[in-house]
């Protein structure tokens, strides 16, 4: 029979919401109805659409598994004329004999896993099949290998129906794709398209890595991909959606927006029907409808690097907020640009009447931060409070004499320093317990990793951090990718204010002074750290490229620096970092955007005689505990 054109491919990318079973068994449906009205062959949803992605350790409740289970089934019983591509945690005594899921492809250790990450094909009222993810990610934030057994390689390809004759096709899930040879492998075993399910988390450069990945698998297949993504945002990780689809020449076709739940349907161009080597699975559809008109598919354009991490710090922020059923915050306004910044991504998230923001001057604030403060405030349209802390200070001060001594006595300043900072946290999450809210904190990434943040204090928070993931300024990553910081989206979010006729919300003052935590007189961040245009690289080039001292010292150098000036520098910096993972340890979820965030990606221990540089450095003067 001679290959038909196209297979009408319709791909769903709906929004994570991991353990709402019935909500993602409805918008499942939703999709489903939508794909029935445009006449579309088959339906791809995401990597986990009935459980959500990343489900973690619910994968090892057997009443979660079963309830999972047992809304696959109920969606398959109300299937229709599309084959429906739904993934799911299956065990493999709940899988369809058709297709090879069950079989086990790999092991990694002793431990039996009868769970399958897999991707089921319902149509005309049941499960007609299934496929396995094959290559179990454990790297970054994923540890599909912790409940999943791996599918085999050779699992079945579908043949599914169309109005022009059957379409043979494979699919895959996810890490699947990033692998070019199971593409290859495929397409030699006779399909024809691939169709990819994914829960695939944004960081910087990753769309346009990912749409480089697919190209280079469809070129070396010779066959179509489509690949349909999750949107939304699951605790720290932000799925952005960009569903795509190429042709066997790589050509993109279609693409859908970024970071939010989208429709795609076209007609793809299939590989010509070649010989098939493997089992395929019949895919019933009953009554193939005939095919309307479609219009031309829509390719979204991509975001530029600030518009797309502030959308993805926002949609990561609102979606846990209002997931939790906790959908108002409070944070501290110190005047300074990252209190600016995350006031104003939290506004951005959850509106004004959601934000309110606490100003709280101690013994060293400056009038200027005040009224800093209160200028954000009233162009974002919040509410603003002022605590003032220094009658409260000079108390604790009073109270701890006796225990610590007084003035004069050799007691580290740091410590009250820290103090400062503390009656700060602690009047936030008064606040928040009072007025039912969560408490957002506003440290950047670069004051983590050298430990320039208060426990209990600073890092006080029950909401997402926006900038935790976030360096103080933008940066050109080695690979060329800019990575854009604080200041840089400060900036562009005053800019697209200006843009739209509205009134820029952070004050320019703010960002033309000094950093400062204002805890002790005239203090400077930079009387501690180097300057952030010289930190802020270093510490993308260790953490990121895994760069090691003499390589740091070296770029350094390159950059005009004196060598002697260059390797204290870097045996300062990297000193900081390795001693203050206790306080990473500690403090609220960050938002992630970069390639390695601290936390589930940067996993070091605690206790370790190891170092990076051979001998200890002084801390900054917020690095005590």
């Amino acid at each position: 029979m001679t290959s038909p054109a196209t297979l009408r491919v319709a791909l769903a990318q709906l929004p994570v919401r991991v353990g709402d079973l019935a909500g993602n068994r409805a918008a499942i449906r939703a999709a489903a109805a939508w794909a029935e009205s445009v006449d579309a062959d088959v339906l791809l949803t995401p990597e986990m659409s009935v459980t959500g992605y990343p489900v973690e350790d619910l994968l090892a409740e057997p009443g979660f598994v079963d309830a999972a289970a047992r809304s696959v089934d109920d969606l398959a019983a109300t299937s229709g004329h599309v084959a429906t591509v739904v993934g799911a945690p299956l065990p493999t005594d709940r899988l369809p004999v058709a297709g090879g899921a069950r079989t086990l492809g790999s092991t990694l250790d002793a431990v039996v896993r009868p769970l399958r990450n897999a991707a089921a094909v319902l149509a005309d009222g049941r499960v007609q099949g299934a496929h396995a993810k094959i290559l179990l990610p454990t790297y970054s934030v994923f540890d599909d290998a912790r409940h999943f057994g791996a599918g085999r390689r050779d699992q079945a390809l579908f043949a599914v129906p169309t109005p022009h004759g059957p379409v043979t096709v494979a699919l895959l899930v996810c890490e699947d794709v990033w692998d070019p040879t199971l593409v290859a492998e495929v397409a030699a075993a006779g399909a024809q398209a691939v169709l990819v399910t994914n829960a695939s988390p944004y960081e910087v450069g990753k769309p346009a890595r990912r749409l480089a990945v697919l190209r280079a698998a469809a070129v070396a297949g010779a066959v179509p991909v489509a690949y349909v993504n999750a949107s939304g945002g699951q605790d720290e990780v932000v799925f952005d959606g960009g569903s795509l689809v190429v042709d066997a020449d790589g050509q993109l076709l279609a693409r859908a927006a970024a970071f939010t739940a989208d429709r795609l349907v076209l007609d793809l161009p299939v590989a010509p029907a070649r010989p098939v080597t493997r089992d395929v699975v019949q895919v019933d559809r009953g009554a193939v409808p005939s095919r309307r008109s479609l219009a031309a598919p829509t390719v979204a354009p991509p975001l530029d690097p600030h518009d797309e991490v502030w959308t993805a710090v926002v949609t990561g922020f609102r979606d846990y907020c209002t997931r939790v059923g906790l959908p108002r915050v409070v944070l501290g306004l110190s005047g300074g640009v990252d209190s600016a910044l995350a006031a104003t991504i939290a506004v951005d998230a959850l509106g004004p009447d959601a934000v309110r923001g606490v100003g709280m001057p101690g013994p060293y604030s400056s009038e200027g931060s005040v009224d800093d403060a209160a200028a954000l405030a009233t162009n974002l349209g919040i509410r603003f409070d002022v605590v003032p802390i220094a009658d409260a200070y000079a108390e604790r001060r009073t109270a701890l004499a006796d225990v610590v001594g007084g003035p004069g006595t050799g007691v580290d300043p740091v410590a009250w320093e820290n103090l400062q900072a503390r009656l700060r946290g602690t009047t936030l999450m008064t606040i928040a317990n009072a007025t039912g809210a969560l408490v957002c904190s506003t440290g950047n990434r670069s004051e983590s990793a050298v430990g320039y943040t208060t426990l209990y204090g600073d890092t006080c928070g029950t909401a997402p951090n926006p900038l935790g993931d976030l360096l103080k300024t933008d940066v050109v990553a080695a690979d060329g990718r800019l990575v854009p910081g604080v200041y840089g989206l400060c900036a562009w979010r005053n800019a697209r204010a200006v843009t739209a006729g509205e009134v820029p919300p952070i004050p320019a003052s703010t960002l033309t002074k000094p950093p400062s935590a204002e805890l002790a007189p005239d203090q400077q961040d930079s009387d501690s750290l180097p300057p952030y245009d010289v930190l802020d690289p270093l510490l993308l080039a260790f953490l990121e490229d895994r760069r090691g001292p003499d390589d740091l010292v070296g770029d350094l150098v390159a950059r005009g620096h004196d060598r002697a000036a260059a390797t204290a520098t870097v045996r300062h910096v990297l000193g900081l970092v390795d001693r203050s993972e206790f306080k990473r340890r500690q403090v609220p979820l960050r938002i992630k955007i970069s390639r390695v965030a601290f936390g589930r990606d940067r996993r070091m221990p605690l206790a370790t005689h190891w170092r990076h540089v051979p001998t200890p450095v002084a801390e900054p003067s917020r690095s005590a505990v």
